[in-house]
């Protein structure tokens, strides 16, 4: 028996579109942060019968078939017990795929006794989430291609907080959504944006720019935002309490100069990500929404 844990990221220049949906290779770059305190356990136990057994059905379809894949690389015949547990709400918005697959095949390669490199896993993951290939590297993971690496920049860590305005299953699935934003007029010039912002945030990261890093960032997830709402068959993750969260934060920043990056998944929920030094800010804010919401 083999159990791991591997954490989740949100991406600030967002991967969104792709150009090779079976290997979830990305039409255009990104950056994430690691989020280290959201978390995914996977345990596998070797069983002697002809196919896996899961204690639960979220995911089992995507989990089985993508032990079946590493199976093929890997030329195994065993078959697994299959736990997992998220230390966050999943199918909400919160990238639980990229952790859950992330801790997926680390498990199983230590269950197999295969010692690769961190590239190898990264790629392996990538096969069952796309996104999950970032959860490898951190804490600001730079995604373009097949190639992903660690990107140093002047921010060590960042405190992170998420507002859980809604924790209820999402009823379009973020693979869903990367094909149906290729249906919206604005897709079509995606790539030049996200690439665009992408030079600009590292820049903005690099010279300390704090303002401009969170304008930047929150431009890129109204983008994607927008691709939502102009696809041939709109679709929306906000709800009213997204609106009003998104909202109190432009006013914060409006009034005192200062703030949280602030950006969105695929869901309702909102991240902020605070400067180490705005740690008194990332207490009282979060204390003042959580009279309304879930703060995590």
């Amino acid at each position: 028996m083999i159990e791991v844990s591997m954490p989740t990221n949100i991406a600030l220049i967002k991967y969104m579109g792709k150009k090779d949906s079976i290997a979830n290779i990305p039409d255009n770059s990104s950056l994430s942060y690691t989020l280290d305190d959201l978390k995914t356990t996977v345990n596998l136990s070797v069983i002697d019968a002809e196919q896996d057994q899961w204690d639960s059905t979220e995911d089992q379809a995507r989990f089985i078939k993508h032990l079946d894949f590493l199976r093929q690389k890997f030329n195994t015949k065993k078959y697994f017990k299959i736990k997992s547990h998220n230390n966050f709400p999943s199918g909400c918005g919160l990238a639980s795929s990229a952790s859950s697959f992330a801790a997926l095949t680390e498990c199983f390669l230590k269950i197999i006794n295969r010692d690769i490199s961190v590239e190898e896993k990264s790629a392996l993951s990538r096969h069952g989430s796309g996104s999950s290939c970032r959860s490898f590297y951190g804490p600001f993971a730079l995604w373009s291609g097949e190639k992903v690496e660690s990107i140093a920049l002047p921010y060590k860590k960042f405190i992170h907080h998420v507002i859980v305005v809604s924790s209820d299953k999402k009823l379009i699935s973020s693979s869903q959504a990367h094909s149906l934003v290729k249906t919206s007029l604005l897709y079509a010039d995606r790539k030049i944006r996200a690439e665009k912002r992408l030079a600009e945030l590292l820049e903005s990261f690099k010279k300390q720019d704090w303002q401009k890093s969170y304008e930047i960032v929150w431009q890129e997830f109204q983008d994607m935002m927008a691709l939502f709402e102009t696809s041939e068959k709109p679709f929306s993750y906000l709800k009213l309490s997204s609106y009003f969260v998104l909202d109190a934060l432009r006013d914060y920043w409006h009034v005192h100069g200062d703030g949280p990056l602030v950006t969105m998944d695929a869901g309702p929920n909102v991240h902020l990500l605070f400067r180490e030094d705005q740690a008194s800010m990332a207490n009282m804010l979060s204390s003042a929404f959580r009279e309304k919401f879930t703060v995590i």
